[in-house]
């Protein structure tokens, strides 16, 4: 089951590369040119238990909705939609080119993590000339995400679940 203000845009079998764990976005200056420092105020600056190759599934946004709402409407406990960060960092590395818009400007990507027991996003942007930034917010912030930037919502291919 899929949120209401969301539609699937990958095809096929997507996935992210395993990962040892170590790498993470706090200190990912060789993928960033900017990193929020909330990720260390915030203790996201955490080494994560090493992973297996994963399926993901990408979304783009199509109704403007907070993040309760982009990631409630999938009707799964929150924490199997969540990637480590590590994971979010090879994302970027290796598939965010193929869910570029492809214009001029930012494309927005959104990524549910978790630490102890605290959700969180991650908002990496990537601008047609690869200039990349990441954000952190917490899961509780109550912003709206505007349907017009057509975000990219990334998590765990649900129907392995």
């Amino acid at each position: 089951m899929e949120s209401q203000c969301l539609t699937l845009i990958s095809a096929g079998k997507v996935k992210i590369a395993a990962t040892k764990g170590t790498e993470i976005l706090a200190s990912a200056n060789d993928v960033f040119n900017s990193i929020d420092p909330n990720f260390k105020n915030w203790g996201c600056d955490k080494a994560e238990q090493p992973t297996r190759e994963a399926d993901i599934e990408v979304y783009e946004q199509v109704q403007d909705a907070d993040y309760q709402k982009i990631f409630g409407g999938f009707g799964q406990n929150l924490d199997r939609l969540c990637l480590t960060t590590p994971q979010i960092k090879s994302f970027v590395v290796n598939n965010a080119k193929d869910y570029m818009l492809g214009a001029e400007g930012w494309t927005y990507f959104r990524f549910l993590f978790m630490v102890g027991n605290e959700f969180f996003i991650a908002d990496v942007r990537i601008d047609s000339h690869d200039k990349r930034d990441v954000r952190v917010r917490r899961f509780t912030y109550d912003g709206l995400c505007y349907a017009e930037h057509r975000h990219r919502i990334v998590v765990p291919r649900l129907s392995m679940k």
